[in-house]
């Protein structure tokens, strides 16, 4: 199932179809002078683009051909994501609802061919709403499709959408999460100096989503994800939704150190966000030995002068210590 994203009525950076980001993200690389920094990897995201653009010209031998099984399943799928008019039943809708994600988790597992179809399919476009405006969700379910299916061929697409602007921010989201599913090495090493910038210098998928895919990643190729974690968590001009997703992980980190040190300073942190000294209480309550956690409950409860702060550190003592 598509992972959520950002309403639909919020402003994307661009209505289009993948057919035309693609020609208008090499347009900007060729004609932006590279740096001595960066030349060679604007060099080779362009080499990338082009070869991803290739790869889907008819002709090209990877193509599908236009009568395949591959083809049908894709369309299928298409048809199955089309919206359904709001006036159905409940019962109706759940069914539909029951089959297209059926159909989608069959596409993913259906091997290169059904991906290289709708690597193709997506590029074609989606079907468009009245406006003109491709279908979001369809967009999503044939990136997940042909990530998923033929990982390799879809890599270089899923790197642009992920760094460079042009496409939608609702593809690029998914784009991000995609790669952490299926080259989760790679999205470590383009994620690695994104993940902990509090000020983007560039338009990006919403922090916690840069998060998530970090995390997929991390948990994909055993990496530890604490540092990063700990920089976000107490970071006062990072995302606060990311920052709550990163004390919440925190707190599955099984008392590590460096976790519990940052836990325990932002429970103390006086900015007022009482919201966030709560989860950390939570995260040191479920990380530590109840022993542990319950004297640094303690020391902050006597310490505390939010009453609704105290309040809250009472019942979580009385709950989780027994006094």
């Amino acid at each position: 199932m598509p992972h959520p994203h950002p309403p639909r009525s919020a402003p994307s950076e661009a209505t289009g179809t993948l057919e035309a980001d693609v020609p208008r993200a090499l347009g900007v690389l060729r004609a932006r002078p590279p740096d001595r920094a960066g030349g060679r990897a604007l060099a080779r995201c362009a080499v990338v683009i082009a070869l991803c653009a290739a790869a889907l010209l008819p002709g090209c031998e990877a193509q599908a051909s236009p009568q395949s099984a591959a083809e049908q399943q894709v369309g299928e799928l298409v048809e199955a994501w089309m919206p359904l008019p709001k006036d159905l039943t409940s019962d109706i809708q759940d069914r539909h609802f029951q089959r297209k994600t059926e159909l989608l988790a069959r596409a993913r597992a259906g091997g290169r061919e059904v991906g290289l179809a709708a690597l193709a399919r997506l590029r074609e476009g989606a079907p468009q709403d009245e406006h003109g405006v491709p279908f979001q969700e369809i967009e999503i379910t044939l990136l997940q499709t042909a990530a998923h299916a033929a990982p390799l061929d879809a890599r270089p697409l899923l790197e642009v959408l992920v760094t460079q602007y042009g496409a939608g921010l609702h593809l690029r989201t998914e784009a991000l999460l995609c790669l952490a599913d299926t080259s989760p090495e790679r999205a470590l090493e383009i994620l690695e100096p994104l993940v902990t910038k509090a000020r983007p210098t560039q338009t990006m998928p919403p922090a916690e989503y840069i998060l998530e895919g970090w995390l997929r990643a991390c948990d994909k190729t055993g990496r530890s994800p604490v540092k990063e974690l700990v920089d976000i968590a107490t970071n006062l001009f990072y995302d606060q939704t990311a920052r709550i997703k990163a004390i919440k992980r925190l707190g599955l980190q099984g008392g590590d150190p460096l976790a519990t040190q940052a836990l325990s300073a932002i429970l103390i942190e006086s900015t007022g966000d009482g919201y966030m000294r709560r989860m950390a209480a939570q995260a040191l309550r479920d990380s530590l030995p109840r022993e542990e956690a319950c004297q640094i409950l303690l020391r902050v409860a006597d310490r505390e002068a939010d009453l609704n702060m105290l309040k809250f550190l009472k019942d979580l003592l009385e709950k989780h210590c027994g006094f």
